[in-house]
């Protein structure tokens, strides 16, 4: 059911959102689902990534690796540009983030290029936390804990799409991240949390769009 604020059930803040990357240590209060740092990328970057993205009509990376040796495999693989290293040196600075913040020795990271609606149905993801960045295209959708049916997830819907299954009321409910923000998603398999995995899903893309999304995992 919705969430009404209650003395027995009162509405917590859930997500922390900020214009710092501090803002990701958040994610390990037990309230929070969603951190989000609201950054604008430079440029110059903004300038390499558009180039990228038109230059090209698919890519498909995908790895476990080290965050210090993310610079040397991109750079094998990505077309020759001047600018090519800055787009390189924030998905390595973004991977080492990841991490620190995790201890963790190696990443599961993948790097698309999208054409298409990849999960056009809200849910939750069945891992510990995911980070997720869209640096072209449209951003991630996601819904606060107020304006979610969570009865509706999955077998719930009873096969209806988002806009007629009742997960939301109002098409206003759903929020979305902005190309750059760098986001991490808290996922059901999260021990201790005091709220379950943060239910998004990915935006409609038309015909005529790409996407270019960076996910980093914990690595499997």
């Amino acid at each position: 059911m919705n969430q009404t604020a209650t003395a027995e059930n009162p509405v917590f803040e859930h997500v922390q959102q900020a214009d710092s990357p501090l803002v990701m240590t958040a994610i390990y209060e037990p309230q929070i689902n969603l951190a989000v740092w609201q950054r604008q990328l430079p440029t110059a970057l903004q300038n390499y990534i558009t180039a990228l993205t038109q230059g090209l009509n698919a890519l498909q990376l995908r790895t476990v690796i080290a965050p210090a040796e993310v610079g040397d495999w991109l750079t094998g693989l990505l077309p020759e540009d001047p600018q090519r290293y800055l787009f390189i040196d924030d998905v390595r600075q973004l991977a080492e983030m990841y991490a620190d913040l995790f201890e963790l020795n190696t990443v599961g990271l993948r790097l698309s290029l999208i054409n298409e609606t990849m999960c056009p149905r809200f849910h939750t993801d069945h891992l510990i936390c995911r980070m997720v960045t869209t640096y072209h295209g449209h951003g991630s959708e996601w819904l606060r804990e107020e304006n979610v049916d969570r009865s509706k997830l999955g077998a719930g819907a009873k096969g209806l799409a988002d806009h007629l299954s009742g997960i939301y009321r109002h098409h206003s409910d759903i929020q979305q991240l902005q190309p750059g923000e760098v986001a991490l998603l808290k996922g059901d398999g999260w021990m201790d949390s005091q709220v379950s995995g943060i239910v998004h899903r990915s935006p409609h893309i038309h015909k005529t769009e790409k996407r270019l999304l960076l996910t980093l995992d914990f690595a499997e």
